[in-house]
């Protein structure tokens, strides 16, 4: 059995909050992977994705999703972005 993996969750009157930690790629691939099955229901989803830029600017995206081929977009998107925040 492997180790376990720390997850923060945070709960507030408006949203629940999973907190991953950035260099866990298989647990954060879950993650998209269950929100596809729920896109992929025909429901979809607004991700409000915000990050620090190697600059130290805070970047804010917006995006609509609502096909698994938007999910695979954005896992990439992610992906790379983490990869690209990981060598710093």
């Amino acid at each position: 059995m492997e180790e376990p993996r720390d997850i923060s969750v945070s709960i507030n009157e408006r949203f629940f909050t999973i907190d991953l930690p950035i260099q866990d790629e298989r647990l954060i691939a879950s993650v998209l992977l269950g929100l596809g099955e729920y896109v992929k229901r025909g429901l979809p989803i607004r991700i409000k994705q915000s990050y620090i830029t190697f600059s130290g600017s805070q970047e804010v995206s917006t995006m609509l999703i609502s096909s698994m081929q938007q999910i695979a977009k954005w896992g990439k998107v992610t992906k790379d972005l983490i990869s690209a925040l990981l060598k710093r």
